[in-house]
């Protein structure tokens, strides 16, 4: 096992990658940064999906997790090319460009099984927003029906109490002399 690890990072009879660039410090400098800033951003990356496979139900977690692992490995590749400047640890990168095809193909390779599955769910998707837009409308209605019904509610009120002040004035007018001369008759 230690030969291997020897093997993989053995640099007899490689130069650094540095020597490629003449170690011009502005060549290697953009190198380094962009390789670095590419490879951080690749695993903060494959950490936010990991984060979300395991914090939300999502579906197909299993090709979240095959993107996480590409993606992680694709990182790497760009750390490594980091190291390789100053250290032809040429094996070693070689083995990890090796991890890195891996896990591209077998992500590669998971994708097209899904495709009709993800239409269902994009399907899904809209039917459930043309649900929601419609019950939207129907709400929408039931309001202003329900606003019209209680001015409708206001008109009738308004209406019985001028109707029932009609009505008690002429019987009024009737009443009074007719109890007057019911009661005078008595």
């Amino acid at each position: 096992m230690s030969e291997f690890l020897n093997g993989l990072f053995a640099s007899d009879s490689f130069i650094p990658h540095g020597h490629c660039y003449l170690w011009k410090p502005e060549l290697v400098g953009l190198h380094v940064s962009s390789d670095l800033l590419i490879g951080f951003a690749y695993f903060a990356i494959s950490v936010t999906l990991v984060h979300l496979v395991r914090k939300i139900q999502l579906p197909f977690h299993g090709i979240f997790l095959a993107f996480g692992l590409f993606i992680a490995a694709c990182g790497a590749t760009h750390f490594i090319e980091v190291w390789t400047l100053w250290h032809p640890a040429y094996w070693l990168a070689g083995g990890v460009k090796w991890v890195t095809a891996i896990a591209s193909v077998i992500t590669a390779l998971s994708l097209p099984p899904l495709i009709s599955q993800v239409q269902g769910l994009v399907r899904s998707a809209k039917l459930a927003e043309e649900r929601r837009f419609q019950l939207e409308l129907a709400n929408q209605e039931l309001a202003t029906l329900y606003e019209q019904l209680k001015q409708m509610d206001q008109v009738k009120t308004q209406f019985f109490a001028n109707v029932s002040h009609e009505l008690r004035t002429p019987l009024t007018l009737i009443l009074g002399p007719t109890e007057r001369l019911l009661r005078e008759d008595a």
